[in-house]
């Protein structure tokens, strides 16, 4: 499997523990969902070579940052809708990853 396979399951298993964390309300399944999500950085795989969005890039970034500030604060206050909004702010930073490369 090449790199961006890699990645691309790395985001499914995330994505779908993440859905099964938040729906269930099991603040620890997150976790195990964010270490498949961070997963691809330290290994490389996300270096998929060929021209970067610079912008696409940077709004990732942003997006992931922040919607990760929402999921400690879930954990930390177990306030519910930080929960759901987190998730939209994660789903929406895979579709800016998607266009980093493209």
């Amino acid at each position: 499997m090449d790199n961006k396979g890699k990645t691309m399951l790395c985001v499914f298993l995330a994505g779908t523990l993440f859905i099964g964390a938040i729906l269930l309300n099991i603040w620890y399944l997150a976790l195990i969902a964010a270490f498949f999500d961070w997963l691809p950085l330290p290994t490389g795989w996300m270096k998929f070579g060929g021209k970067v969005n610079k912008k696409a890039l940077l709004l990732h970034i942003s997006l992931t940052l922040f919607a990760y500030g929402l999921l400690i604060a879930w954990i930390i206050f177990r306030i519910q809708i930080l929960s759901f909004l987190f998730l939209e702010l994660w789903w929406a930073a895979v579709v800016a990853g998607f266009f980093i490369t493209s």
